[in-house]
């Protein structure tokens, strides 16, 4: 991607992690990263709704069970938006019973632990169908900072 070209043209495939657990935040920050995405993650629902009002999201991994809002708080509120102002949602569970979901807002479950090949293979599924361009107001990604912080020496 040229990184000189016009915001308003610009169009990225931009996933949201959202869940409570660090070491899954990171784990697939880095995956998604390394295979050519831009990444922002969230550590609760509240979190991931405030990203998805600022940035236009390919897919959102979301965890049921977070604190502050839910996962099931983040889809239900996810359902309430026009179709193209909002992410495919992956939903990542530690096997309790998954309720009814929406199948305009879900596009599939995986279960913890997971096969992170399998979650890949399904992020980019999924993000093969959504081409979004980005929002004016939208920050850099997560994974562009983090890129961008690296090149100045500023993350060992």
């Amino acid at each position: 991607m040229d990184c000189a070209a016009p915001r308003e043209m610009e169009t990225e495939k931009r996933i949201l992690v959202a869940d409570d657990d660090e070491a899954i935040r990171k784990l697939l920050f880095t995956v998604l990263r390394r295979r050519g995405f831009a990444v922002d993650v969230a550590k609760n629902g509240a979190d991931a709704i405030e990203s998805m009002k600022r940035c236009r999201y390919a897919v959102a991994l979301i965890d049921l069970m977070m604190p502050v809002k839910s996962g099931w708080d983040v889809l239900e509120w996810m359902g309430t938006r026009p179709r193209n102002e909002r992410p495919l949602a992956i939903v990542l569970t530690a096997g309790m019973a998954v309720r009814e979901m929406s199948p305009d807002v879900v596009a599939g479950t995986v279960r913890k632990p997971f096969d992170v090949e399998l979650l890949y293979d399904m992020v980019m599924a999924c993000a093969s169908v959504r081409d979004l361009v980005q929002r004016d107001d939208c920050p850099p990604s997560d994974s562009n900072r983090d890129a961008q912080r690296s090149k100045r020496g500023d993350i060992n």
